[in-house]
């Protein structure tokens, strides 16, 4: 059996411009321990569901027939996106790639849990409020971001006007964007996902977890009444604790118990938790027609190039193809006890047109990084807008009061107040 080859620059420029479906990496991976835990959503529910798995026969227990496959969601599409873009953001901050980026600085905020927030980390990239409400430039009044002149290209984007996005933030054509938050509101303009990726657990069985906790200093239930004290934390001192409108002292949390206040034993308890799983199974797939959607002229309005087109629509696709093999390289440690091992090597499946003969290609890291800088050095060539310098922008001072009052209220919070 011979090697496969190694996907190149000109194979997904090809693929591109041809009629090619789509490039689709399926990766199948192993629990490391016997037992994983996936995402919970509202209500601590497990996202499980029955599919139909093409060679995958399984017999129900109870009625001893065939049927779909008892499935579990491991990892969501939004969840493997921020994975993405959180590997394509370690590159770029390691200098292993140049990448359009937009920030908001918040050294400004004494100690801030950020200090600096990216196009790549905003939950609606480049649209996202934090830098909507953050202004670029100096002078005594700078433009809200959305205001500047970066901000007025935005607004005119549309499928058929791309560009301003290749400019300062192609990762949103790649991972989808609305623009919800800008001037149209609910009307603004939207790009779907190009790439989307899940990991599902197949043959999923449904567990139990236990929890307690047994306090060293073995502090009872009964020990004292916890109030909450004027100046923040607790106290059992009742002249010491905050009043209501009625004068009482308050108690801390609800009853005031030692555990309010994290002291005390847990008493043991069990529920539903984690799953055994047969395999899970990551599949990832970049779709072509989605990219050729979108056009880049040079303003609303103009024609745009086949071959700048093109250029750009490859580049999008060498992004995705790197975001996504960049992801691979960092391991599946997707949370806290569910931990994956991919078991076979990374292949990536060209799906052509109707009656063509799929083709297979191999992707590493260091390919995947060749390629993307090809793709680059062929938009600049096409003569396409891409601002490959960092822009910053400050945060607004009314953003920066919200950000501390929050964390003063956390902390509050933290303290049991």
């Amino acid at each position: 059996m011979s090697p496969v080859r190694m996907l190149t620059q000109a194979n997904v420029s090809a693929a591109i411009t041809g009629s090619a479906a789509a490039f689709r990496l399926t990766l199948k991976l192993e629990a490391v321990s016997p037992k994983v835990f996936p995402p919970t959503y509202e209500g601590g529910k497990y996202a499980t569901e029955s599919r139909f798995i093409p060679g995958y026969k399984y017999t129900d227990p109870e009625t001893g027939k065939e049927g779909p496959v008892p499935c579990v969601l491991l990892d969501s599409v939004a969840s493997q996106a921020n994975r993405m873009e959180f590997a394509l953001q370690e590159a770029w901050m390691g200098s292993e790639i140049e990448l359009p980026v937009v920030s908001v600085d918040f050294s400004a905020v004494e100690n801030p849990g950020v200090p600096k927030v990216t196009s790549l980390q905003a939950p609606h990239r480049i649209v996202d409020a934090i830098l909507r409400d953050s202004t670029l430039g100096d002078g005594k009044k700078p433009p809200k971001f959305r205001e500047s002149e970066i901000g007025k290209e935005l607004d005119q984007l549309s499928a058929g006007y791309a560009t301003p996005l290749l400019k300062y933030a192609p990762h949103c054509l790649v991972f989808g964007m609305w623009d919800s938050t800008g001037p149209r509101g609910g009307l603004g303009v939207k790009f779907a996902r190009a790439i989307v990726s899940e990991i599902i657990g197949f043959n999923a069985v449904g567990g139990v977890k236990t929890s307690s906790r047994i306090d060293p200093l073995n502090i009872r239930v009964t020990s004292g009444t916890l109030y909450a004290a004027r100046t923040g934390g607790w106290t059992l001192d009742r002249d010491a604790a905050e009043t209501d409108a009625k004068k009482n002292p308050v108690k801390l949390g609800k009853e005031g118990k030692p555990s309010e206040a994290n002291h005390g034993n847990v008493t043991p308890t069990i529920s539903d938790g984690g799953f055994t799983i047969d395999y899970a199974e990551q599949t990832t797939v970049l779709s072509l027609p989605a990219l050729r959607r979108l056009r880049f002229p040079a303003k609303p309005g103009d024609k745009s190039s086949p071959e700048g087109d093109n250029a750009a629509r490859t580049y999008l696709a060498a992004l995705g193809l790197l975001g996504a093999t960049l992801a691979v390289e960092v391991g599946y440690d997707l949370r806290s006890r569910c931990i994956l091992r991919a078991k076979d090597t990374v292949t990536w499946d060209l799906l052509g047109k109707p009656g063509d003969t799929d083709s297979s290609f191999a992707l590493d890291k260091a390919t995947a990084i060749k390629l993307y800088k090809e793709a680059l050095a062929a938009v600049q060539k096409a003569k396409l807008p891409i601002c490959l310098e960092e822009i910053l922008l400050a945060p607004s001072a009314d953003l920066v009061t919200l950000v501390k009052k929050s964390m003063e209220i956390a902390a509050a919070h933290a303290e049991g107040g």
